[in-house]
């Protein structure tokens, strides 16, 4: 076990009354296992609570109750090491008046090691992520949206974390961009052994690049999938809902991005 998530719960005020006020459930007991090496997909709408999960992971969120435990390979580790994001919206992701050096540089700004030694590990970043050298000097408004979204998994994948978290991560991209990408997130995840939780209203997505799939209605997982054979074959109506919304039942499972 890497990242466990046990029986979380997150509530908000509302905005009403100061003096009675009322809370959403946003999380209600959810629970969440992610392992070394793999990927789980977290799937729902938006306002289904799979965003605030990931906040509540990330530390950006505390959670009401419930608890996210370090698994014993990550304990003792710097949280630079431990865990990283990659957003839905890699125009708001970085700072415009930096270069693309300065933004991957982000997550290294702490490391003592010399300037020759720093510039040979960005170039060597930005050439895993399928992007040329020359790009360094370049700023984010001269990138495309693909380019830039490669740039922030760059950014990520820095620090050398065990974890990763993909909140929507592609579904910014064009198509055709998405397939590139998801590649790339397959090809670091079994070269580097990162884990990932991917969240997405995508199932054809999630599908292609997910080990495990969790399902997200109203605050709490609905269904869970730990074989992807067995997708089609899910129980609870909303699940089904989604697949056939998506059309998925009409395929076979190799994804419209590829096999499984």
């Amino acid at each position: 076990m890497l990242i466990e998530v046990k029986n979380v719960t997150k509530a908000f005020k509302n905005d009403d009354s100061w003096f009675f006020p009322s809370y959403q459930n946003v999380l209600n007991g959810v629970s969440i296992t992610v392992n070394e090496g793999e990927c789980v997909g977290v799937v729902g709408e938006s306002g289904s609570g799979k965003s605030t999960l990931g906040k509540v992971i990330l530390g950006l969120e505390a959670a009401d109750s419930g608890e996210v435990v370090l698994g014993n390979a990550i304990s003792n580790l710097p949280m630079h090491q431990v865990m990283s994001v990659v957003f839905q919206d890699y125009n708001t992701s970085v700072n415009p008046r930096l270069t693309i050096r300065e933004i991957i540089n982000e997550p290294l700004i702490n490391e003592k090691v010399g300037k020759a030694e720093r510039e040979s590990h960005l170039v060597l970043l930005l050439e895993e992520v399928g992007l040329d050298a020359d790009m360094l000097d370049r700023y984010p408004h001269q990138l495309s949206g693909g380019q830039l979204q490669r740039v922030c998994i760059a950014r990520a994948v820095a620090p050398n974390p065990k974890f990763i978290l993909l909140d929507e991560a592609v579904s910014s991209l064009d198509v055709s961009v998405q397939v590139q990408v998801l590649d790339l997130l397959q090809k670091l995840k079994q070269e580097r052994q990162i884990s990932y939780l991917f969240i997405t209203h995508d199932i054809a997505v999630a599908s292609f690049l997910c080990d495990r799939l969790m399902f997200f209605k109203d605050c709490q997982i609905v269904e869970q999938v730990d074989d992807m054979r067995n997708l089609k074959h899910v129980s609870d109506p909303y699940t089904k809902s989604l697949l056939e919304a998506a059309s998925y039942l009409e395929i076979p499972f190799e994804t419209e991005f590829g096999q499984q």
